[in-house]
């Protein structure tokens, strides 16, 4: 295949980052995009400087046979109907995390793109990300040698600083319905968060985990979740709070991140991620006798374009990109693990979570 015809399905607030990298791609054409509300799908197209096929029913898409590949950025309640159907289809897909609400239903995503002979991925575009794609380089040739800890500290604020990343009206409606998501921030951002950590340092033994539940569905905060890794001596913190008097520098989520990997030599820092709150550089290694300053490219966005184009190159030249169906239902076994976890007060195995 010298060329992607892909399908982008959904355009609501996410499309902003997760598109650009499919339009920048040489081997992929965004030959149609879909969404419920025709107007938003043509302003879009206009934004993109594309002039696509438009339709607003996902079932059509399907019928199009020029259709090789679908990205899913649909809420997560209609991940489980759309990839099956996609999948069945014979289009390659790529879907919005978390794949899905429930674990069986994530069994069967799996199952469907076992025998689908086409490629599924979820997208996640933190292992992608500049600064972490750096941090596990160094992690893996053992700059800081044998790793003890990982922390992520993820502080949600009121509102990002940029006029020019719009959040769509309604966007977080069916976030707020328990019977349309499984969960708050550590369901859906958290998703990113336990993501990266078992693609830096593998699967996960046990979680532990005390979250807060406030009137408002999504907040969450402050909760804190750890974990031991399988077969290492060492844990995870992922700490979540929320500054709701404070900006937050960004200029896309108002989100901000910083992540810090332990190890028996030294310490590596990623400082930014959605937020751009810390004036230093986007890594940095400490080993104690000195600070080694990293400079990488650090725009949010640049996460997005590595994932589009694995996922492209994947379907060009054969392979799997990163986060496929198994990888996926363990990262959403620890997701709905920490909620567990919470609940009982006491150590939950993720695998027994079905």
């Amino acid at each position: 295949m010298d060329k992607v015809r892909l399908a982008v399905i959904g355009c609501g607030t996410i499309s902003q980052l997760n598109v650009p990298g499919y339009l920048k791609h040489a081997q992929c054409e965004v030959y149609a995009v879909c969404d419920p509300v025709r107007e938003r799908a043509e302003r879009r197209a206009k934004e993109w400087g594309i002039e696509p096929r438009i339709y607003t029913r996902f079932e059509d898409v399907l019928e199009d046979p020029t259709v090789d590949a679908v990205e899913l950025l649909t809420p997560t309640h209609l991940h489980h109907r759309q990839a099956l159907a996609a999948l069945a289809a014979g289009k390659h897909v790529s879907c919005q995390k978390p794949v899905s609400l429930t674990v069986s239903e994530a069994d069967e995503i799996g199952e469907a793109a076992k025998h689908a002979g086409v490629l599924f991925r979820v997208t996640e575009n933190f292992i992608y990300y500049p600064p972490l794609v750096k941090a596990k380089e160094m992690l893996d040739g053992g700059v800081i040698g044998e790793p003890s800890m990982i922390r992520i500290r993820t502080v949600a604020g009121p509102k990002g600083s940029s006029p020019d990343y719009s959040i769509d009206p309604g966007a977080l409606e069916w976030r707020r319905d328990p019977a349309l998501n499984a969960g708050g921030a550590l369901f859906d951002d958290g998703w990113h968060k336990y993501a990266t950590a078992i693609w830096m340092l593998g699967d996960v033994e046990k979680v532990q985990a005390m979250v807060t539940k406030t009137d408002d569905y999504v907040i969450e905060a402050p909760s804190s979740i750890t974990w031991k890794f399988k077969d290492r001596n060492c844990l995870a913190v992922i700490d979540y709070a929320s500054a709701l008097e404070m900006e937050i520098r960004s200029k896309y989520f108002p989100l901000d991140e910083f992540f810090e990997i332990q190890g028996s030599k030294g310490t590596i820092w990623v400082t930014r991620c959605s937020g751009q709150m810390l004036d230093l550089p986007p890594v940095m290694l400490h080993t104690g006798s000195e600070t080694e300053s990293i400079d990488v490219p650090s725009d949010w966005i640049e996460g997005f374009n590595g994932a589009a184009a694995d996922f492209i190159d994947c379907i060009v030249d054969g392979g799997q990109p990163s986060l496929d169906a198994e990888t996926s239902k363990k990262v959403l076994q620890v997701t709905l693990a920490a909620y567990e976890a919470g609940r009982l007060e006491r150590s939950i195995d993720p695998s027994a979570m079905v």
